[in-house]
């Protein structure tokens, strides 16, 4: 089992060790790239918490144990980034706290997962998704694109798809069950007003609508179980599975709505003034 954790731990320094030298090499976000990436640390805090609670209940063990190795590389690689493109001082503030918090929960994720601490790291995980969501709200303050809001609130819903499984399974851990799935319930309620409000938006492209209505349609299907407008439970593979494609979805999604904003501010920056 020691020889497992210094494979792992050696694995994750190298992948840090490579993706330092290449943020080293000085690339540079534009604004609505900046949120996309600093919205995926909400995302990420999430995901690592879901499955250090994973790993702690000895369900899928080892995926969980990858998967949390490499959104904490994917974290770390997107704060060089970040580092290195975020030019005004609200941004850098929120980016220096971002950082302190992370530095914190890092030494827990990745320590010995422990049941017991189950309270812990949903408390942890949540106090840096507070701070990931701090730096996209200043982010999207310098942006002059009204699409670069459609980029925050679709990111947004990559994190609730993790954040519902962390939920979920904390809610079978024998801590706070009955806190855990109110939680639960009002981050899908939260899903669903976000989604109505991506579908309504005069912004969307064809390829766009036809992405989200893909998204509705799963979401319908799921979401009064998510609710708790309709009490059943899922088996642990379910949970993954569908919090997983909704993940992969709004992904994709978000995407669009970066390259669309990207474009918008592009045209903005070609405008003068008035005098």
């Amino acid at each position: 089992m020691i020889f497992i954790m210094k494979t792992k731990l050696i694995q994750l320094l190298i992948l840090l060790f490579v993706s330092t030298a290449w943020s080293a090499q000085g690339q540079q976000l534009n604004v609505s790239e900046s949120i996309n990436k600093a919205g995926l640390q909400r995302m990420l805090s999430q995901r690592m918490a879901k499955n250090y609670i994973l790993v702690s209940q000895d369900i899928g063990t080892e995926a969980a144990r990858n998967e949390l190795d490499e959104s904490a590389a994917i974290f770390e690689e997107n704060i060089f980034h970040l580092n290195a493109s975020i030019k005004d001082n609200k941004s850098k503030q929120a980016l220096k706290k971002l950082k302190n918090n992370w530095y914190a929960f890092r030494s827990f994720a990745l320590s010995k997962a422990d049941k017991e601490k189950t309270e812990q790291i949903v408390k942890r995980s949540t106090e840096l998704l507070k701070s990931a969501h701090a730096l996209v709200l200043s982010i999207e303050y310098t942006s002059r694109a009204n699409s670069d809001h459609l980029v925050n609130l679709s990111g947004r819903q990559r994190m609730l798809s993790q954040r519902l499984a962390m939920l979920y399974y904390a809610s079978n851990s024998g801590y706070k069950e009955k806190i855990y799935k109110q939680e639960m319930h009002k981050t899908a309620r939260q899903f669903t007003q976000a989604l109505d409000k991506l579908i309504a938006a005069r912004e969307n492209t064809p390829q766009i609508n036809e992405a989200l209505d893909e998204v509705a349609n799963q979401w319908r299907f799921y979401q009064t179980k998510f609710d708790g407008t309709n009490e059943g439970n899922f088996s642990p593979k379910t949970i993954k599975v569908v919090t997983e494609s909704l993940l992969k979805e709004m992904n994709s999604i978000t995407k669009m709505y970066e390259v669309q904003s990207t474009k918008e501010n592009n045209y903005a920056s070609w405008i003068k003034p008035a005098n």
